[in-house]
């Protein structure tokens, strides 16, 4: 069995959906870090606070307790022994929840994040990413926001409706998200990584990008390459590694036809590690999967997570 860690000590809410929830306004969150470092929040790369479900657990059970008259410095102090000790309520009622997931939410949420991306706005896409977490796991964002997204802002930019920088700008965010999630995502299992890589030249990344990131929801240890990969340092990689799979991915014909020579840069791997790929490229030329050596991993990501998947667990 994979020792998972718990899902409530994982970082996912953003401040605005923190204060909604528990009813502590932000300039007592702030006061509260500041003074007693209660609750010690995590951070994003562009610095912005977020907390787990612990957290939250911890902050409506102080805020009951302060506003039934207790001192905040005892109120801190006395959930801290509580849950030293384990005794300390995983969840209290919430006066005001918010309302429940609608199926039209991940579509909403997707328009509303590209249209905050597109005007620069990153402070109300972290809103809108801290509310959809609210209601919706890292792995439905993946698959129904994010991935979607990247469609949208790609394009946006091929019917020149925004510029290069814009492009960077949004596609950068939501792939700091997916990177994020496979650093945060459960303790991998004691095995090898999975090596993920872009063909040589193939810079479109975001499929590599959200399979990293459903791996490791699902526990499994990823070594991300990302962009570019020159077969010949690929192998070199991957005979240090040792991983069980490695997945390699094209987007373009000429970057799927670069990958038909990968086992002449590591034949001397006699047959290991499983060898799967996929993109776009294979869906726009299908000719190109017989002269691809290893495991074709579908037409959707979803298939290739659970083809991959399937592999990994008889091996």
């Amino acid at each position: 069995m994979v020792d998972e860690k718990p899902v409530f000590d994982e970082p996912l809410y953003n401040i605005g959906v923190v204060t909604r929830v528990t009813g502590v306004t932000i300039a007592t969150l702030h006061a509260w870090e500041r003074r007693y470092d209660f609750p010690h929040s995590a951070r994003t790369s562009g610095g912005h606070r977020l907390y787990s479900e612990k957290d939250i657990a911890r902050l409506r059970w102080v805020k009951s307790q302060v506003d039934a008259g207790m001192q905040t410095r005892q109120a801190i102090q006395a959930a801290r022994r509580l849950d030293a000790q384990g005794r300390l309520p995983a969840s209290l009622p919430v006066e005001a929840p918010l309302p429940a997931a609608t199926p039209g939410m991940p579509a909403l949420g997707r328009e509303q994040l590209v249209d905050a991306l597109l005007r620069r706005d990153l402070e109300s896409a972290d809103r809108v990413m801290g509310e959809m977490l609210a209601f919706f796991s890292p792995e439905d964002l993946t698959l129904n926001v994010i991935g979607p997204a990247l469609e949208d802002i790609g394009t946006a930019w091929e019917q020149e409706r925004i510029t290069v920088a814009d492009e960077h700008l949004a596609s950068n965010y939501l792939r700091h998200r997916l990177l994020m999630w496979m650093v945060t995502g459960p303790r991998p299992q004691p095995i090898n990584p999975i090596v993920l890589a872009c063909a040589p030249g193939e810079l479109h990344e975001g499929s590599l990008l959200m399979l990293g990131a459903l791996l490791r929801r699902q526990g499994w240890p990823v070594a991300y390459l990302g962009q570019s990969v020159p077969l010949d340092d690929l192998a070199s990689f991957v005979q240090v590694i040792d991983p069980p799979a490695v997945v390699l991915v094209a987007m373009g014909a000429e970057t799927g036809t670069a990958l038909v020579d990968w086992p002449k840069h590591m034949s001397q791997l006699a047959g290991r590690p499983i060898v799967g790929f996929g993109g776009r490229a294979f869906l726009v030329q299908p000719e190109l999967c017989a002269r691809v050596h290893g495991i074709y991993l579908g037409d959707r990501l979803q298939e290739g997570l659970a083809r991959l998947e399937d592999m990994l667990k008889v091996k």
